[in-house]
């Protein structure tokens, strides 16, 4: 039974010594060996970009009237007709072209800061045609027996925005080659420019018994609205980036931009009658407006000519939605 143990004992010996040699072996094999050189994941990326935008409702509002056309008839001793038609403007300020460049630093994997400069243009007009026209009215003194007067007046606004926009992404889908996100952010405007013409074309004709004399006009006034600066706004946009190559990402987004304008003065720079500049004739309570916050008048008192005429601080919206697509680098 003795010499029956013993190579038992040699064989759970040789065993016990290999255990810690397996062990060791199998733990030297599961180290994964870690590349100097790995590569790290870009954090900075720039972009150019451009898009259309289109105004909304509130920025329709800045016309007089939503009057069309007048038109007078009147036939003889007849009685006058009238008629006025009406249209909503098919243009708010805010549409136009806008373009830009930017930087942007990915925080992590969900978050990236953004910062935007972009320049932006946007005019907008309305036509308002009216005509009065008479037929055969009394021959006295030498006075025509048809008459007809036409004018077309245009008044249009032009708004120059220079805009520094930052914002935060975040990823919302995330997909190796693309991801969907969505945007806030604020907008800041420096030095924004707001220009308005006033223009009418005219044209009248006497009529003799057959025989007409025509004769037009036309007068332009231009006003430059002098703005709060900086103006202040805000941003929300829904986008989605695709992968081009290793480093070129190409991006779409549907963006909401506000922006308000308070106006400090207008000044009325030119006043031009068929070509002849005749605003240096008014005084400058007739060339500028003032906004203030409140004023009082005295119905009993002349105005100084020599001071500008105050009202009441306004405000104005520009409000627009728009689609932007542009392409950004990744920078190692």
């Amino acid at each position: 039974m003795k010499k029956n143990c013993t190579p038992l004992l040699l064989l759970l010996c040789k065993l016990g010594y290999a255990q810690p040699i397996a062990v060791q072996d199998i733990a030297t094999d599961a180290i994964i060996p870690i590349p100097a050189n790995l590569a790290k994941e870009p954090r900075f990326a720039v972009n150019l970009h451009s898009g259309y935008a289109v105004g909304l409702g509130s920025t329709f509002k800045f016309y007089p009237d939503d009057i069309s056309s007048i038109t007078i008839t009147q036939a003889g001793g007849n009685t006058p007709e009238k008629t006025i038609t009406y249209a909503n403007p098919a243009k708010g300020l805010g549409d136009g072209l806008r373009v830009g460049f930017g930087g942007t630093y990915i925080l992590n994997d969900f978050i990236s800061l953004n910062l935007d400069f972009d320049y932006f243009r946007s005019t907008i007009r309305k036509h308002r045609d009216s005509s009065i026209h008479l037929t055969g009215q009394p021959m006295t003194n030498n006075a025509a027996d048809e008459y007809y007067y036409s004018e077309r007046n245009t008044i249009s606004y032009q708004a120059t925005i220079v805009s520094l926009t930052p914002a935060i992404t975040f990823k919302a889908i995330s997909k190796p080659k693309w991801f969907l996100y969505n945007k806030l952010g604020g907008i800041i405007t420096f030095r924004p420019n707001s220009l308005q013409e006033d223009r009418t074309q005219s044209f009248t004709r006497l009529g003799w018994q057959g025989f007409y004399k025509d004769t037009s006009s036309t007068t332009a006034k231009h006003y430059a609205w002098g703005i709060r600066n900086p103006a202040f706004g805000f941003m929300g946009a829904l986008g989605a980036q695709f992968k081009i190559v290793k480093n070129v990402r190409a991006f779409a987004e549907i963006q909401y931009s506000h922006i308000v304008f308070v106006i400090k003065k207008r000044t009325l720079t030119d006043f031009i009658i068929n070509k002849e500049n005749i605003v240096n004739s008014f005084t400058t309570s007739q060339r500028e407006i003032e906004f203030v916050r409140s004023f009082s008048a005295d119905n009993g008192t002349t105005a100084n000519p020599d001071k500008p005429s105050q009202t009441i601080i306004q405000r104005i919206p520009i409000s627009y939605i728009g689609l932007q697509a542009g392409i950004s680098l990744l920078i190692p």
